[in-house]
């Protein structure tokens, strides 16, 4: 939606009206644009995340040293691979 929202086309909406209700394709558009938005603001704070690959919850300092200099969270690369792995998710939800 945030990158590419030229592929959010009629057909999209088509396959995802045969597993979900309108109103759950609404709630579904609203919390990933609410989450893009999250996102982007927690960028300008330098926010890192709060778990560590292992799912362990630590500091942002403890983050930082994990993460780096800049937070696997903020490459586009591991945004691309999420945006991909979720494409390809959908589609096979739909098939």
């Amino acid at each position: 939606m945030q990158y590419s929202p030229e592929k959010i086309d009629k057909g999209f909406y088509e396959r995802l009206q045969k597993h979900y209700s309108d109103a759950e394709i609404v709630e579904l558009g609203a919390f990933i644009g609410f989450n893009v938005g999250y996102h982007t603001f927690f960028r300008t704070l330098d926010f890192y995340p709060m778990f560590t690959p292992d799912g362990r919850l630590v500091s942002q300092e403890e983050s930082r040293r994990i993460y780096g200099d800049i937070p696997a969270s903020h490459r586009s690369a591991a945004v691309m691979k999420a945006m991909a792995e979720s494409e390809a998710t959908v589609e096979q939800a739909a098939s």
